[in-house]
């Protein structure tokens, strides 16, 4: 299927330590419904993202999310911004070291599900590179790395890119849930996103997460 979407452009403020800003998140989040069928494919095809349970959620939040997916996110999002494959290439690899083999296979599967879903859309850049390096081995194509890379060509800002991904891990960990209530708080989707944009990335330890 050939994508031939005109995106939204959505701006936000430049974060700041407030208690303003996830409702910020919140309320630009409901407007950003495109950006769920984007996601589509991965949520239709990915039996388990990186948390594989809602009672892992803090645990999950609290360490791989903030110590290696939201670092990579951002690094991948500046690197696509700059037009830079080797930067996505080198936050790929840094990604693979703080992995176990299975989050990471894991990993290596919703990507490949997201390059495909998108192979279709028309000049597109470092995204494409991206995608030819990882065919070609030699990068690791990584949802969080791809989904970056992604949502920079589709015109995300970082905030949207990362507000996503954590969403997307959200609904896959939900999906066999009854009724799965929404966190709220700190552990939210926009909780997260703002604690992720405010932190740096010499702020978060390398190591190997246990699946």
């Amino acid at each position: 299927m050939k994508l031939h979407l005109l995106p939204t452009i959505t701006l936000l403020p430049t974060p700041h330590d407030t208690a303003d800003d996830a409702q910020i998140i919140e309320d630009w989040s409901r407007g950003l419904d495109w950006v769920k069928w984007l996601l589509g494919s991965v949520r239709a095809r990915t039996e388990a993202l990186l948390v594989e349970d809602t009672a892992e959620w803090n645990e999950f939040a609290e360490g791989l999310l903030r110590q290696a997916i939201g670092p990579a996110l951002k690094s991948a999002w500046q690197s696509a911004r700059a037009n830079d494959l080797p930067g996505l290439i080198a936050a790929a690899a840094r990604l693979s070291a703080q992995f176990s083999p299975a989050i990471r296979q894991r990993s290596l599967q919703a990507g490949a599900v997201l390059l495909k879903s998108t192979k279709h859309a028309r000049y597109q850049g470092v995204l494409g590179r991206l995608r030819e390096a990882v065919g070609e081995g030699k990068c690791d194509g990584h949802i969080a790395i791809v989904w970056a890379a992604v949502g920079h060509f589709f015109q995300l800002s970082l905030t949207n890119v990362i507000a996503e991904y954590v969403r997307l891990e959200w609904d896959i960990a939900t999906r066999d849930a009854p009724e799965p209530a929404p966190y709220a708080g700190k552990f939210s989707i926009a909780g997260l996103t703002s604690q992720i944009m405010h932190e740096s990335a010499a702020e978060s330890a390398l190591r190997v997460v246990d699946a």
